[in-house]
């Protein structure tokens, strides 16, 4: 099991991923399905991204729930843009889920191989 050190990077994940918690539970409290909701749910899914990217390491059980955490706050935009497709909705959320996936995967690629790249 990985432990988180308490650095500055991960004082700083830690604040974006709380911010982008509150933003999404207000909106929804607050304005479920306005246009403004939509906003502050894209707002929210790039502050758990960005909480995400500065956590290290970040452990599964942090960032799996925020993969799927971000990924439905995508399809929840685009069902309240495109009024109110399912399909949309359902593919956007699985495509967001896979880029997210796939580029958090490069990224630990890309750090585990740094190191070789001058050699």
């Amino acid at each position: 099991m990985k432990r988180i050190t308490w650095t500055l990077s991960n004082g700083f994940a830690t604040l974006l991923l709380v911010v982008g918690t509150l933003l999404a539970l207000l909106t929804l409290i607050t304005s479920f399905g306005t246009t403004i909701s939509v906003d502050a749910m894209v707002t929210a899914a790039v502050l758990w991204l960005a909480g995400v990217v500065f956590l290290h390491p970040a452990p599964a059980k942090i960032l799996l729930p925020i993969v799927g955490l971000a990924s439905l706050s995508i399809g929840y935009a685009t069902y309240f843009s495109t009024a109110g497709s399912w399909l949309y909705a359902t593919l956007a959320t699985i495509i967001t889920a896979v880029i997210i996936s796939y580029g958090l995967s490069l990224r630990k690629t890309i750090r585990q191989h740094h190191s070789h790249w001058y050699d």
